[in-house]
């Protein structure tokens, strides 16, 4: 018994030690058919599908380099790590959700990126990416995301942050979306946002006013997008902020501002129809260009009275324009139907108002504008330093002649 047994032992011992190690995966760039144990070494080509996904991931999970079909809505309530050079391939209408106990970690590199596809690559041909976690690994490096957007997804986007979630987005491309590129929620929150493409969508990024100072100018908004701004959702500024001047404008729906807002020099502001900015007894307007960087604040539309106009309210000394041009405000319902309205106190050097429904600027009986550090009282010493033009030139302008300064 005692041979047999060493025998046996021997055999066993044998096999174990020609156990060949290699790629097992017949799929795969170099699939070894000697090998009897995968060693993780496998590569494929980008159209291989060496993986499917049709059901929830509920436990941790990590998707290598390879290419994976992705094929309904699948919900992920565990932390998904992605690798480097991982492609999914999208079917129609397919979505991933990221859950508020989940976490998405994909992080690519430049020469080996992360790609979401449809496995045709037409807009909208799947739902998205819906991320509603705060956790701080959510993340998207150099990752793209194409084709998505579709109809009763999320916002029609092809990533979309949800409430108070988070995303960290870096050296990113968001692309070929049937509507929005990004979504963010109001209370969302964006995270060393920076460098990222938004490429042939309707509207690259979709945000809330609160988020424009998460967004860096390093980043191409509008590469070959149908609409040229970054759309800006209305709401109240309750914290300080300074708003970047990215190379393509800002589209302003509205904003109450109760804190500190920065408008940094060469920034441009699209206000939309009846749109305003309205400056809260607790906030101030800080709008300081240069001659060479200009801030320009203007209707989308050429059109005088086609949004509300400024409105300030605080005697903040913050509140200053310098090298600001403001035209083609003063909508109907406006304020005083003026580009700018002035309750609180202003500073304002070498500026342009012009093409306001009726006055450029209205001035409050109890406010305070200060032009070349003096404190002004007439028309005359406000124009002395400022230039106006082409007011009065709306529907229901309320006044004749220049227009430019009205002192109540």
């Amino acid at each position: 018994m005692r041979k047999i047994s060493l025998t046996i032992l021997g055999a066993a011992l044998i096999v174990a030690s020609c156990k060949k190690e290699g790629c097992t995966d017949p799929l795969a760039n170099n699939y070894n058919k000697k090998a009897t144990q995968d060693d993780g070494t496998c590569t494929y080509d980008d159209d291989v599908i060496s993986e499917e996904i049709t059901e929830d991931i509920t436990s941790n999970t990590t998707i290598e380099d390879k290419t994976v079909s992705v094929c309904g809505d699948i919900y992920v309530s565990a932390d998904l790590t992605i690798e480097p050079g991982a492609t999914f391939i999208m079917c129609a209408g397919a979505s991933i959700t990221i859950e508020e106990t989940a976490s998405i970690n994909a992080v690519g590199t430049a020469s080996n990126p992360i790609v979401f596809k449809g496995e045709t690559e037409t807009a909208g041909f799947w739902e998205g990416i819906s991320i509603k976690s705060n956790n701080p690994n959510n993340k998207l490096h150099f990752v793209t995301v194409k084709d998505a957007g579709t109809y009763w997804g999320w916002e029609y986007a092809n990533v979309f942050v949800g409430s108070n979630a988070k995303l960290d987005m870096q050296n990113s491309t968001i692309a070929n979306s049937d509507d929005v590129g990004l979504f963010v929620s109001e209370s969302a929150s964006l995270v060393n946002f920076t460098n990222n493409t938004f490429s042939n969508c309707q509207t690259g990024l979709n945000i809330h006013a609160k988020q424009v100072d998460e967004i860096d100018v390093a980043s191409n908004y509008n590469d070959g997008n149908d609409n040229d701004y970054i759309f800006v959702r209305s709401g109240t500024l309750t914290q300080n902020a300074t708003w970047p001047a990215t190379t393509t404008p800002l589209l302003i729906k509205g904003a109450y501002i109760e804190a500190d807002l920065t408008l940094s020099p060469g920034i441009e502001l699209l206000m939309e129809a009846d749109a305003y900015l309205q400056v809260e007894n607790t906030g101030s307007l800080n709008a300081v260009g240069s001659s060479s960087n200009p801030i320009v604040i203007t209707g989308r539309v050429q059109s005088a009275g086609y949004w509300e106009g400024i409105k300030i309210n605080s005697n903040n000394p913050l509140n200053n324009f310098d090298y600001v041009t403001v035209s083609y405000g003063g909508a109907y319902w406006g304020y005083e139907y003026a580009n700018i309205d002035v309750d609180g106190s202003l500073v304002l050097n070498n500026s342009t108002i012009s093409n306001a429904n009726s006055w450029g600027l209205n001035v409050g009986s109890s406010a305070s504008i200060t032009v070349n550090g003096v404190v002004q009282t007439d028309a005359a010493g406000v124009e002395s330093n400022n230039t106006f033009t082409s007011n009065g030139s709306g529907a229901d302008a309320n006044c004749t002649g220049g227009c430019g300064v009205n002192f109540q």
